[in-house]
């Protein structure tokens, strides 16, 4: 007998003892457990889950009625009173003044006084004024358009008429050019200085200040030619001024 045994030889036999092997475990039962299908090879279905929604955990609404009845964070643990406002926005006339506007390429404002507060508001193109249901359609130089409950309001820019205030400030009347002193004409003279004018009285003011009230309404060019005495005499004054304490000898 050949003492070396060829690697083949060895591999058939391990082959052989395996089979014997799995021939006598399938003898003792081996697979007896697992069962064949039905006769048409469709495995059985899942059992069927019913689920069921859990209960409410909340009561009905009328379980929860005593909290409104008795509140727990007031002191005598009864309801407070609360006023009914007209409407969420607000509504009745717009009783307000437009006291400016301003137009640019990006921006439309119009600031409006409400009359009866005294408040100031400002209010964009499209926006709604504070506390009212009157919203800014238009806008215009001296006019702007609200649209509320009552349908459409124009309101005009407010302009001043030149009544009511205070009298105006009195000027001293500037003296002739005569009376001026000449430069270079010799030795300089000391121009006698014109008593001032009397301070108006109680009665006088009174008086000048019920003229004014009383007056017609100044028109725009009426208004300009005044402001542009007033710059003139003010020039006037200033350039007397200018001349007493120029004659005045230095010390």
């Amino acid at each position: 007998m050949d003492k070396s045994l060829r690697p083949m030889t060895l591999l058939m036999a391990a082959a052989c003892a395996w089979a014997l092997g799995l021939l006598l475990l399938s003898a003792f039962g081996l697979g007896g457990r697992q069962g064949l299908l039905a006769a048409d090879g469709v495995a059985p279905a899942l059992p069927e889950v019913s689920l069921q929604a859990p209960p409410p955990r909340l009561a009905a609404p009328e379980a929860y009625a005593e909290i409104g009845q008795r509140p727990l964070l007031n002191f005598d643990r009864r309801p407070a009173a609360v006023a009914i406002v007209n409407g969420p926005e607000g509504g009745g006339e717009l009783d307000a003044t437009l006291t400016s506007v301003m137009i640019t390429s990006s921006l439309k404002l119009a600031i409006v006084r409400k009359n009866e507060a005294g408040s100031v508001h400002r209010v964009r193109l499209g926006e709604r004024v504070e506390g009212t249901g009157w919203t800014l359609v238009s806008l215009e130089p001296r006019r702007a358009v609200f649209e509320g409950p009552g349908g459409q309001r124009a309101l005009d820019l407010r302009a001043y008429n030149g009544t009511g205030g205070d009298a105006p400030t009195a000027i001293a009347t500037p003296l002739p050019a005569s009376s001026q002193p000449v430069a270079n004409a010799g030795p300089a003279v000391q121009a006698p200085m014109p008593s001032p004018p009397p301070a108006p009285g109680p009665a006088t003011a009174q008086m000048a200040t019920a003229a004014a009230n009383n007056a017609p309404p100044m028109t725009q060019e009426q208004q300009v030619e005044a402001i542009r005495r007033r710059i003139e005499a003010r020039r006037a004054q200033m350039r007397q001024e200018n001349a007493r304490a120029a004659a005045q000898p230095t010390k």
